[in-house]
């Protein structure tokens, strides 16, 4: 006779088995909802410090974009000209040094670059100016009246190098009378009138920075080595960067005086003991009368020959102008 409440003891041992697995995969359940969770909340923790990491490693890669990579890397305190900061303004620095008539003495120039920012070179250049100046004292006197030659103002070859007229043979000349009958003739002669461009000039350059920590070479550099040509901006194997106050200087030596005698013949003509004078060899190009009465009133040249020059040298570039506050180099 069965009660209410009660149950066989067979069925009662199967459900003591069945609650105690239901327990245990609740458990079981619960741990891997607890292990969701945390796998949920490192996952998340991962992925930030793995933004992070990016982030950091594109902020290393910008900063090495940034420098240039000489000696040691990622030094600082080496920067790419293009990142340094400020304007750019195309630029030129020249200096003008007087070559003084009859002289091959050692001269000197220098330009200081501006405070106001760093100097970047990109060519070089020079060339001569004549001021060719000639002073005539009639015979019997001591008063002479000073002209400008031919060539006064304009700008002539730094070198000889490229002279075409080099070589050619010169025509013995004499100009008659000129018209109306009142004017002095020219008298030009194979062995007194040269064949070189008057007021050519002939240097060695050399060029010192001071102030600089990156010094130049100090050689002197031929004048048909320091531009192209006749008078081409010669363009510099790399970006020259000069910085602010530095001072550079060139010495310019002069290989030969300007529009030298070299060469010539004197005191060859019967009758004219002096006569082709030995300075006389531009005459004829520089606007010079050798006249005929002067040659038969006296042994003396009536004409005094000034051949000065200034030479014009510099760089060609551009000045980063940097305004107060505009950062450092």
């Amino acid at each position: 006779m069965r009660f209410r409440g009660q149950y066989p003891a067979a069925l009662h041992g199967d459900l003591s088995d069945l609650a105690a697995q239901a327990n245990s995969s609740a458990a079981m359940a619960r741990q891997a909802y607890d292990a969701a969770r945390a796998g949920d909340a490192n996952y998340a923790q991962l992925k930030q410090m793995l933004a992070e990491r990016e982030r950091d490693y594109q902020s290393l890669r910008d900063a090495l974009a940034r420098v240039q990579v000489q000696g040691r890397v990622g030094d600082p305190n080496i920067q790419r000209v293009e990142n340094i900061p400020g304007r750019r303004i195309p630029f030129d620095y020249t200096v003008d040094i007087a070559i003084p008539a009859g002289s091959t003495a050692t001269v000197q120039g220098s330009i200081t670059i501006s405070q106001e920012g760093p100097f970047v070179a990109v060519a070089r250049y020079a060339t001569l100016q004549s001021f060719y100046q000639f002073r005539y004292t009639p015979p019997g006197t001591d008063t002479g009246a000073l002209f400008n030659g031919r060539s006064y103002g304009r700008y002539r070859p730094i070198h000889s190098a490229y002279d075409l007229n080099d070589g050619q043979p010169v025509m013995a000349v004499t100009y008659a009378q000129a018209f109306p009958g009142t004017g002095a003739p020219h008298i030009a002669s194979p062995s007194n009138e040269s064949a070189f461009r008057s007021m050519e000039g002939d240097f060695r350059i050399a060029m010192r920075e001071g102030g600089s920590s990156f010094p130049r070479q100090f050689l002197e550099m031929p004048s048909s080595m320091w531009i192209k040509g006749l008078g081409e901006p010669f363009p510099l194997g790399a970006l020259d960067f000069f910085e602010r106050g530095e001072v550079i200087t060139f010495n310019i030596i002069p290989t030969h005086p300007n529009n030298p005698a070299f060469g010539n013949i004197s005191g060859f003509a019967a009758g004219f003991t002096d006569f082709p004078f030995i300075d006389s060899q531009w005459d004829a190009i520089e606007g010079v009368n050798d006249q005929a009465q002067d040659i038969g009133d006296t042994e003396t040249d009536p004409i005094e020959r000034l051949p000065n020059a200034i030479l014009t040298i510099g760089f060609h570039g551009y000045r980063i102008y940097q305004p107060a506050g505009a950062g450092q180099y």
